[in-house]
């Protein structure tokens, strides 16, 4: 599949409860698949969820199949690929695409607390031991 860019994957709260929802389950769903998991708990009526899921097609996170009169939704990329993808977006856009202003931010700003930037500090550690 060739990704329409990351700008085209932005998604709303709702378009984003809607992909987890199709990742916890792991298999193609249905409109009534997501109605029955989040329709009533958010007050959403069918045509409500056809449109989440039709933007998800377009922005190229659900691939979707018709068989007969039913329409089948398969997630096209990963949890873990979606999220590297919105990281990298973030950091380019905050902080010029680095890991350590967007730390030092944090730790500046009090966003970091103690016990954080030392859990930090083993996990890089571990990562280079040198």
């Amino acid at each position: 599949m060739i990704w329409k860019g990351l700008s085209a994957m932005k998604l709303s709260a709702a378009e984003y409860e809607i992909m987890e929802c199709v990742w916890a389950l792991g298999r193609p769903v249905s409109g009534m698949d997501i109605m029955r998991a989040l329709g009533q708990e958010k007050g959403w009526k069918q045509p409500t969820v056809l449109t989440f899921l039709s933007r998800l097609v377009e922005k190229g996170l659900l691939e979707t199949e018709k068989r007969g009169k039913l329409r089948s939704y398969t997630a096209a990329m990963t949890r873990e690929a979606y999220k590297n993808s919105e990281t990298r977006d973030f950091l380019a856009q905050l902080y010029g695409g680095s890991i350590q202003n967007m730390v030092a931010c944090m730790a500046d700003g009090g966003g970091i607390s103690p016990e954080e930037l030392e859990a930090l500090r083993a996990w890089l550690k571990e990562r280079d031991p040198q």
